[in-house]
């Protein structure tokens, strides 16, 4: 085995006898001292005379990027998450190119997740490096390669955006909807899913896929199963999560918003001579789904007209929903059930600021009781 120093970094090369009798060389720079080059080698020699080499030493790492997800996870996963991945594939074609997986290093591999990191928040960084390390993992198993480049990496990024969320305060969300309702109707329908979502704390799949089966409007509640395919309108998908599963109640306001929205739909439908065969609440006069867009739109005009308001997505009326519960004192295991969390704890760490501001607020209502009482 040969150990040597390439600028500040170290690398080794050993020599190991294939399954056809060849002997060929292995190597693999970017370590920080000459002991880890040496300990790393002499592993892999090891390794390579208990099972040899695999046929696919020499691909490279893009090319392996895309065989193992091709294999593992394409037509396998929703188009969302399908999509991730493939967005790793350009990430790493561009910052490779052609570097064969046996020589990347992980130095070099470093050098690309920071600069990922520029403009993307940490939990993204740290997504992107677990999926990454998934496909690493496969080529280990292959014996393309012995050691985990992507182990003991620094994921740094931009703030996470669940330490600022964006909502408004109660007073305007108030106002929010009373606007929403004055005009809502079969032409503007995003209004309608504006007020659902305030009223909620759906997500805008859960929204634009929930069907009128899923409406009980003698008990109140609405049965979140299954979320809508929005962004290339496939049609219905599974929720995020099994945990989002849920069935919500919902407040009086909005079962007679949703009784006039199911009044007007029913009645335009017959006039058209049409039917909806995915029983749609939320399908507009036109007979088609809102874009995200299109909702986000509506929404920001909206928020415009509102003094103060913090300019919002649809995902912050969710964050508005749950602000308004806790400020409100509302017990956090059933803001989490209510909003599909898997547990508690990611309630707890999402809206740790709204908690922390909630817990001052009981604090000083304590003090005053206290003080006043005895």
């Amino acid at each position: 085995m040969q150990v040597y120093k390439r600028g500040k970094t170290w690398t080794y090369r050993v020599w190991i006898t294939n399954k056809y009798g060849k002997r060929v060389s292995s190597s693999q720079g970017g370590f920080k001292t000459k002991q880890e080059a040496t300990t790393t080698g002499l592993e892999i020699a090891l390794k390579a005379k208990q099972s040899g080499i695999s046929k696919r030493e020499n691909t490279t790492f893009h090319d392996y990027y895309v065989y193992w997800i091709n294999t593992y996870k394409i037509g396998r996963l929703d188009i969302t998450s399908e999509r991730k991945y493939k967005l790793i594939d350009k990430l790493i074609e561009k910052q490779f190119g052609n570097t064969l997986l046996k020589d990347i290093s992980r130095t070099e591999y470093q050098k690309m997740i920071d600069t990922y990191a520029e403009n993307h928040a940490r939990k993204t960084v740290n997504e992107v490096n677990g999926r990454i390390r998934k496909v690493v993992q496969g080529a280990i198993d292959e014996r393309i390669i012995y050691s985990d480049f992507t182990r003991n990496i620094f994921i740094s990024g931009l703030a996470s955006k669940s330490s600022n969320l964006k909502y408004i305060e109660e007073n305007q969300a108030q106002k929010l909807k009373e606007m929403c309702l004055d005009s809502a109707s079969m032409i503007a329908i995003t209004n309608y899913e504006i007020v659902f979502g305030l009223l909620t704390g759906c997500r805008i799949g859960e929204v634009m896929g929930l069907t009128w089966d899923c409406v009980d409007f003698k008990n109140k509640n609405v049965n979140i199963n299954k979320s809508y395919d929005y962004v290339n309108y496939t049609g219905f998908k599974p929720t995020k999560t099994v945990s989002s599963i849920r069935v919500i109640s919902i407040p009086n306001d909005l079962v007679a918003m949703l009784k006039k929205l199911k009044a007007e739909q029913s009645e335009l439908f017959i006039k058209q001579g049409d039917r909806d065969p995915e029983n749609l609440v939320f399908r507009n006069a036109d007979h088609k789904i809102s874009s995200d867009n299109g909702v986000n739109h509506n929404l920001k005009n909206k928020l415009k007209k509102i003094k103060g308001a913090t300019p919002i997505t649809f995902h912050g009326l969710r964050h508005t929903h749950d602000s308004i519960l806790i400020s409100n004192g509302v017990d956090i295991s059933y803001i989490s059930e209510r909003l599909g969390h898997k547990d508690i704890t990611i309630t707890l760490r999402v809206y740790s600021h709204l908690l922390k501001k909630a817990k001052i607020e009981q604090n000083n209502k304590a003090m005053k009781v206290l003080s006043s009482q005895l």
